[in-house]
């Protein structure tokens, strides 16, 4: 007589962080790369005074991104890489590297939710367990701790929470299946960037000389970077909330109707949202050309400058269109400008014209003008902060006007 075959019960399958991560580190790592040789050319190139004076919002833009995102790695995504759990009758099993931490129910004293997908279990010996939806079917681990302890959670807020969480669950597994449009991605992400960093260039050369092209590039390269990066948020969390969230509450709701994801209507959806967020991420790149709002920045006061009525650590609007004498937007006799290694002066004359320094004798009268000099082809005159040299510096050195109206 044949003995019947044993069957081993299967395992729960492994909860892992998800893949999308990798994509998004990777991004970091390249973004970095670039951010940090830019930065190194420029120091090298120009030298700290002038990078600071001149670029300081850039600078704090880029060691800001640099720091958060090190930071989110080394605190948070580095050990989640590597980390699964598998959901038992009794407990869980976390699984970090080569080693595993038993996490059993009876040991759970209390459950408490953060904010969005984003729990905790509280352990007899105060130790705190934090799961959210970037572990894959979080909500098993919601399922798991409801059977084994129905007495820490209500049945109304455990069924409106394992409904967060499969919302939740579903909107970060869109995430890893974004870049399945191959085309419209290539020209969202690519195509996009490119025709605005070279557009912005054709239409604002024709008006303003260019003097710092590395600079001039890096600011297109931000607010192209800022604009894709709000415009797929947007539209992110719009389809979450008004479409795929209500689509799910109504399955779960309803016994009746299918409870798997419709990927078909799903992938329609985020194809017409991407061809939107492209004539959205269209409209306001053309609302940056056309407004020279990456022509425009900021800089601070070094030191009190009473000849121009400018406080030390004051910050200025400086308008970069403003660097040259035949152009739509004409320096004129008068104005501040910054120029050189962040040097603020005043406009005297331009190459071609006259200039000379003019004296008073001890009753205060004027006399004629001391050392005459025609400026130079090619090089601007400018009065310096201390209101009594006179400098020639070369047209290329000027960086803009500032503004005080």
């Amino acid at each position: 007589m044949e003995s019947s075959p044993k069957f081993e019960p299967i395992q729960p399958r492994f909860l892992r962080y998800r893949n999308h991560y990798k994509v998004y580190l990777a991004a970091f790592v390249g973004i970095s790369t670039l951010l940090i040789l830019f930065w190194m050319f420029q120091l090298l190139h120009l030298g700290w005074s002038q990078v600071w004076q001149v670029s300081s919002p850039e600078l704090f833009f880029s060691v800001g991104f640099l720091i958060s995102g090190s930071t989110f790695y080394f605190t948070w995504l580095k050990d989640r890489m590597k980390r699964s759990v598998q959901v038992y009758p009794t407990h869980l099993l976390i699984h970090q590297s080569k080693e595993s931490v038993k996490l059993s129910f009876e040991n759970v004293e209390s459950v408490s939710r953060v904010c969005w997908s984003v729990f905790y279990f509280k352990m007899n010996d105060g130790t705190k367990f934090y799961f959210n939806s970037g572990l894959d079917r979080v909500d098993y681990v919601w399922e798991g701790l409801k059977n084994a302890r129905p007495d820490l959670v209500s049945a109304e807020d455990y069924e409106s929470f394992r409904i967060l969480l499969v919302q939740y669950d579903h909107h970060q597994k869109r995430k890893e299946w974004f870049f399945r449009h191959k085309i419209l991605d290539a020209m969202n992400w690519f195509g996009l960037p490119v025709f605005f960093l070279f557009g912005a260039y054709i239409l604002q050369a024709r008006e303003v000389l260019i003097h710092h092209p590395g600079m001039y590039f890096f600011r297109l390269f931000m607010f192209s970077l800022l604009i894709l990066l709000m415009t797929t948020f947007f539209f992110s969390l719009g389809l979450k909330k008004f479409i795929f969230d209500r689509r799910i509450a109504e399955q779960l709701d309803d016994r009746n109707k299918e409870k798997a994801r419709d990927m078909e209507f799903e992938g329609v959806i985020l194809h017409r949202s991407k061809l939107l967020q492209m004539v959205l991420s269209c409209f306001m790149f053309t609302l940056v050309v056309f407004s020279d709002l990456n022509l425009f920045s900021v800089t601070k006061v070094r030191d009190e400058v009473s000849m121009f009525d400018l406080k030390k650590g004051h910050s200025l609007l400086v308008d970069n269109r403003y660097n040259c004498f035949n152009c739509r937007f004409q320096l004129k006799d008068g104005d501040l400008v910054l120029f050189g290694k962040g040097y603020i002066g005043q406009v005297m004359a331009k190459g071609g014209d006259m200039v000379g320094e003019v004296s008073q004798d001890k009753s205060g009268r004027m006399i004629a003008s001391e050392n005459v000099q025609e400026v130079p082809a090619g090089f601007v005159a400018i009065k310096s902060a201390n209101g009594s040299d006179i400098v020639f510096i070369r047209t290329q050195e000027l960086i803009g006007k500032i503004r005080r109206d």
